[in-house]
């Protein structure tokens, strides 16, 4: 039975309109971890035994609706510090082969210092947590955004609220351009006002959620309306000329140069391929074939299934129709439902966290044309799954105008009523 403690807010990717999770939050506010332990005045240990508790059980509470969207949970630096143990209780359940998102938050009691915190944040990705930074441009700075690497990094909603103020609009392209270097999407909370939302996006926000999206919800889910609407609002949004999009002769102020310029430096690499990373839907490499057809089969949005061994590294790839084609022949349940799902899989194709763009495009094209359109598996420099990429979402972007210029215009959803 769902927990009554909890409420769910969508987060909704602003490039495509889709639901990219949905994060876990207390339904009243006195309910929230800091505030009981401000009114309670206890140390930073057993605040971080609470928070860890309540973390577990949010998970539980949003995996017990049985929906399919990536879970996100806040937990302070405190519990990363001194309960991170605990949180080893929200992975191997067999319902929800997606790991949640810890967001991770200030310290609530005590100090939680660089040199301890991204130790700490690599051993619970090491077991298979994907991480969040929530707070980035007040909580944390940029070296540890740089250090920790994160899969998102969070706005909070006062700086989202003054994306259009000189002052803090700057502060805002500080954390987009650090995040960018380091592969991480940046995510808006708090929004609630459609022209700083489509600020947001201008500058390059890629994540958004608040009251103008759905807000807080009773269950795991978002308003199927959200999509068209959001699609409707960006849609015509004008893309102005950066320094780094201005065009050939045109210096980034909009006057054609006199005299000639020096050669244009070679144009870096570009952003890294993980910030196209979605959660991989992952299993044990001791799985048996039974348990990969059923989290397909909960599963219709996956492309495969990503094969991992105890450190989180993966070492198979199930694709969704090569596997299910196995299974669904004659006797091919009865040949596979309780063998290894090892025998199955085929290679991961993996792809190292920095490479740029374009590179992984190369090898996406490289190798096997029968598997042209597996997802290439994100890893770490120490081998840990990081994510998949759609290859699909490799040829969108490649298909894009470069950063700045026209942009192709999503056709909003129409709904029809009878």
């Amino acid at each position: 039975m769902a927990d009554q403690r909890f409420a769910y807010v969508p987060v909704h990717d602003l490039r495509t309109g889709r639901v990219a999770g949905v994060e876990v939050v207390p339904r009243r506010q006195h309910d929230a971890v800091a505030v009981v332990a401000r009114d309670r005045g206890w140390d930073a240990r057993r605040i971080a035994e609470l928070d860890a508790g309540t973390a577990v059980s949010a998970v539980a509470s949003a995996r017990a609706h049985g929906g399919t969207i990536p879970i996100q949970v806040d937990v302070a630096a405190d519990t990363v510090l001194h309960a991170r143990e605990r949180l080893r209780g929200m992975l191997g359940d067999a319902t929800d082969p997606v790991a949640p998102l810890l967001e991770v938050g200030p310290p609530i009691a005590a100090a939680a210092p660089a040199e301890h915190l991204v130790p700490a944040l690599a051993e619970l990705r090491r077991w298979g947590f994907r991480i969040g930074l929530d707070g980035a441009g007040r909580a944390f700075g940029p070296e540890v955004v740089a250090a920790v690497r994160p899969d998102v990094v969070k706005l909070e909603p006062d700086l989202c609220g003054g994306v259009l103020d000189a002052g803090t609009g700057a502060a805002v392209r500080a954390v987009l351009e650090v995040s960018r270097t380091a592969g991480a999407p940046v995510a808006a909370t708090g929004v609630h006002d459609a022209g700083r939302l489509v600020g947001l996006f201008v500058t390059g926000v890629a994540l958004a959620q608040g009251p103008l999206l759905g807000g807080a919800r009773a269950v795991p889910e978002a308003d199927p309306a959200t999509r068209a609407e959001l699609l409707g609002l960006l849609s015509a949004v004008p893309q102005p000329f950066t320094p780094r999009s201005a065009p050939p002769g045109v210096t980034p102020t909009g006057v054609t140069p006199s005299v000639p310029e020096r050669p244009a430096t070679p144009r870096p690499a570009g952003p890294p391929v993980r910030g196209l990373a979605v959660p991989a839907v992952t299993l044990p490499d001791d799985a048996v074939g039974d348990t990969a057809r059923e989290v397909l089969r909960a599963r219709p949005e996956s492309a495969g299934i990503v094969l991992v061994d105890r450190a989180h590294r993966p070492v198979g790839y199930l694709d969704r129709s090569r596997v299910l084609l196995q299974l669904a022949g004659r006797f091919g349940h009865a040949l596979w439902a309780e063998k290894p799902a090892a025998e199955l899989a085929d290679p991961p194709r993996t792809v190292d966290e920095r490479t740029p763009l374009h590179r992984a495009m190369e090898i996406g094209l490289a190798g096997d044309p029968a598997r042209g359109y597996d997802d290439l598996v994100v890893v770490a420099p120490d081998g840990t799954c990081r994510g998949v990429v759609p290859v699909a979402e490799l040829w969108r972007r490649a298909i894009l105008p470069p950063a700045g210029g026209p942009r192709p215009t999503p056709a909003p959803q129409v709904v029809h009523t009878a």
